[in-house]
């Protein structure tokens, strides 16, 4: 039986979508950084099988363009704009270190 405890850990109760408090958002990031992460890596090997001569140089950090390419990237996971952040980082983070493999 599940108690409303471990009901409310499960789904979104006490906020809206679009404006996560502090526990759900670590919660949803919990939970969709997976997803973040393989979308990192998915995007690094595109990028390596359409310019190879590219993998010589560093993958760019995460800001400007590389920024907003890893939050298009993650867009569709989430409403609320500090998880969608948090999500497009983590997709980042995979991106890099798959490019460094």
């Amino acid at each position: 039986m599940i108690t409303s405890e471990a009901r409310a850990r499960i789904s979104c109760v006490c906020c809206d979508r679009e404006h996560l408090c502090d526990r759900c958002l670590e919660d949803a990031f919990a939970h969709l950084r997976g997803v973040a992460a393989c979308r990192g890596e998915r995007w690094a090997s595109t990028v390596i099988a359409r310019c190879p001569r590219r993998r010589e140089e560093a993958w760019p950090p995460h800001a400007g363009r590389a920024a907003e390419i890893a939050r298009r990237k993650v867009a569709d996971l989430s409403r609320d704009e500090r998880l969608r952040d948090l999500l497009a980082a983590e997709a980042g983070r995979w991106a890099a270190r798959r490019w460094s493999l």
